[in-house]
């Protein structure tokens, strides 16, 4: 309660409906419900549980490099929930809110609270990365930076 006390008292919802215009149901069925071979879903409650990040890589690289499925046929969905939403907010939302105070998320770099969403940004630049590298060893492979994983095809839900 006490995190949800920061935020203001009065916000406007409404329920999003396929419908909608702004639900854009047809691209996300045309994601979720394409022809592929293997499946993944994550549910992920909690932004402590970091371990999420290296398990989708670990699942995504077991299955091309070990079973030689084609990264096209690999579905990875992920649906934050509860904190872990927190992670899918851009930084300017994380320093207005306040959220490494409100989900006890400190910044490696200055080891305070987190003004910025520290999971986000890819330390792997775009245009490296402009085409998968055929390299296994190229750090495409090992960024399990939100940014980077959506570049491997993971859908990140809230």
């Amino acid at each position: 309660m006490a995190t949800l006390a920061r935020f203001p008292g009065e916000a406007e919802a409404h329920d999003l409906r396929p419908v909608d215009p702004a639900y854009q149901f047809n691209k996300y069925e045309a994601i979720v419900n394409r022809r592929v071979r293997i499946r993944q879903l994550y549910a992920w409650p909690n932004i402590q549980n970091q371990i999420i990040y290296g398990n989708i890589s670990n699942g995504l690289n077991g299955f091309q490099f070990s079973y030689d499925i084609p990264p096209d046929q690999i579905q990875v969905v992920v649906q934050a929930y509860f904190s872990a939403n927190g992670a899918m907010y851009d930084d300017h939302i994380w320093e207005k809110y306040k959220l490494g105070e409100a989900f006890n998320v400190k910044d490696p770099t200055t080891d305070k609270p987190s003004i910025r969403n520290i999971w986000y940004k890819s330390k792997v630049s775009a245009q490296e990365v402009s085409s998968p590298p055929k390299e296994r060893s190229h750090p495409y492979y090992t960024d399990t930076s939100i940014e980077g994983l959506q570049r491997r095809g993971v859908l990140f839900l809230i």
